[in-house]
């Protein structure tokens, strides 16, 4: 699962709903956003609520098509299949 824009708002509240939803059961999340350092504090609150949820925080602007290009290949390999894509950004 890839959520653009999960720095605040919409995108946001969505890795924390995929996150509810899924526990107690496994879940893999990629939240990308321009600022990391906040997407980095998403990441500690969402796994802190839900223990079987990982988080993998990504720098993203979908404005810049060379970003959007490579991101798919800068993510690690354990979660380059995404399997569900929420558009927020």
């Amino acid at each position: 699962m890839l959520i653009t824009g999960a720095s605040a708002g919409i995108g946001r509240a969505c890795a924390f709903e995929f996150a509810r939803a899924a526990a107690p059961e496994p879940i893999k999340i990629i939240i990308t956003a321009r600022r990391v350092n906040v997407l980095e504090e998403v990441k500690k609150e969402i796994e802190a609520k839900y223990k079987d949820a990982k988080v993998y925080p990504v720098k993203l602007d979908v404005s810049n098509p060379d970003e959007v290009r490579g991101l798919v290949k800068s993510l690690p390999q354990e979660v380059r299949d995404v399997d569900i894509l929420v558009n927020n950004a």
